[in-house]
């Protein structure tokens, strides 16, 4: 009897990812399903604040025994700044917690699968207009996704690789003028194809318009 070949892009580890707000939440699941990623675990923590989120990850982290976790939230969202962003990620690398944020939010992550802003943005509402104006119906809430944008994630793939670039190109540009990355979206990415495999998108495709 013929054995079956085990998927090379198959891991045996685990990834934990939990996000501040359910909008995340939703969207990452999104790309679990379309990139048929089974050992990724997406939990929406709801919290408020960033002490609030790290506790709730480490509780998550500790009930399921996951390999590789990652906290990921907007500065809005948990109402943050850098320095403290900078904080907790020395206190959770003991507690083996990654961090992965976004200044201003996650907004900028969904922006640079468009292009990069020629300048460093500090307000989360300044990607609403050109978004709205890239995807139709565009709006960066639970009911859109559950509706309208069931399928953004999907839509936004075929620029993932495009994105990371220009995440990495603008975090030069936030250093220049913050002192500080933007986003450590790159250093997910990478977690993500390490742990994870390659995406198989081979079962469904969208162009993104």
């Amino acid at each position: 009897m013929a054995t079956r070949k085990r998927n090379s892009t198959e891991s045996r580890k685990t990834l934990l990812l939990v996000t501040a707000t359910e909008p995340e939440a939703l969207f990452f699941s999104q790309m679990r399903k379309d990139c048929r990623y089974g050992n990724l675990t997406v939990v929406n923590s709801g919290a408020t604040s960033l002490k609030q989120l790290i506790s709730f990850t480490a509780k998550e982290k500790n009930r399921g025994r996951y390999d590789v976790t990652y906290a990921l939230f907007g500065l809005d969202d948990v109402g943050a700044t850098m320095d403290e962003v900078k904080e907790a990620a020395e206190a959770c690398a003991g507690r083996r917690i990654h961090l992965c944020y976004f200044n201003p939010s996650f907004k900028l992550w969904i922006y640079l699968h468009l292009g990069k802003p020629n300048g460093f943005i500090a307000a989360a509402d300044a990607f609403d207009d050109p978004l709205g104006k890239a995807i139709e119906g565009f709006e960066w809430n639970s009911e859109y996704l559950l509706t309208k944008g069931l399928n953004l994630h999907m839509k936004l793939f075929p620029r993932h690789s495009v994105a990371d670039q220009n995440a990495r190109d603008y975090n030069k540009l936030a250093i220049q003028t913050t002192g500080e990355k933007a986003t450590a979206m790159p250093e997910l990415n990478m977690t993500i194809t390490e742990v994870c495999g390659q995406a198989d998108m081979s079962h469904n495709t969208k162009v993104f318009k």
